[in-house]
């Protein structure tokens, strides 16, 4: 705005309503995003910006390093959901632990990281570090497939900035719809097999014909 107060956007009343808030009277203000929270801005080739030189002199004994202990670098083996192109994510809608193996069958097929909604995570179907939503990651992939998921604002705050959703579900007044690019009415233990045998024959196909 005019007087360069930060707005924030936030869920409230319990995850019912994003509101957005305002702080006229007091500074400096500072806020903190997740990653990927904000789209990438679109390269401007013509702009220039401005170099500030500043003299800087350090002698050796200026600069005193004690090393403490070493730590193993762990994060290659964790999932990368901010990062991911695509994302194959399960909700309660699948009906019981033992479905969720159809979204990783279909995120093997296509190269995608699994995700999930805060009470598949709750149940104990997939890892805490693997929600995506409110209280989770917060992803921006090209494709997100979500199947079973009714797209409460809890889960759609960490998702809704995805290229394309495709949402599957047996509900067709889930919330879901409202945002998704492409819907498919139906229920998902069902059609996951089908769409995960269809990218397989048709990445075969394009393999082969490479």
């Amino acid at each position: 705005p005019e007087n360069r107060s930060l707005l924030s956007t936030r869920p409230t009343f319990g995850g019912s309503l994003l509101c957005t808030i305002v702080t006229l009277n007091y500074r400096p203000q500072m806020a903190t995003v997740r990653p990927r929270v904000m789209a990438m801005p679109e390269r401007q080739p013509g702009r220039a910006g401005r170099i500030i030189e500043h003299p800087l002199a350090l002698a050796e004994n200026d600069i005193i390093t004690k090393v403490l202990e070493f730590v193993a670098d762990e994060s290659r083996d964790k999932p990368q959901l901010p990062f991911a192109d695509i994302i194959v994510a399960g909700g309660r809608g699948l009906g019981k632990a033992e479905n969720f193996q159809l979204v990783r069958d279909l995120a093997r097929v296509l190269g995608a990281e699994v995700g999930g909604s805060r009470p598949v995570v709750q149940a104990g179907w997939l890892e805490l570090d693997r929600q995506v939503g409110q209280s989770g990651k917060t992803v921006r992939p090209k494709l997100y497939i979500a199947a079973g998921i009714s797209g409460a604002i809890q889960h759609r705050v960490g998702m809704e900035g995805a290229d394309c959703i495709i949402a599957i579900n047996n509900d067709p007044n889930a919330p879901i719809f409202d945002f998704a690019h492409f819907g498919i009415v139906g229920d998902a233990v069902t059609l996951l097999p089908a769409l995960t045998e269809a990218f397989r024959q048709k990445l075969a196909g394009m393999k082969q014909a490479g």
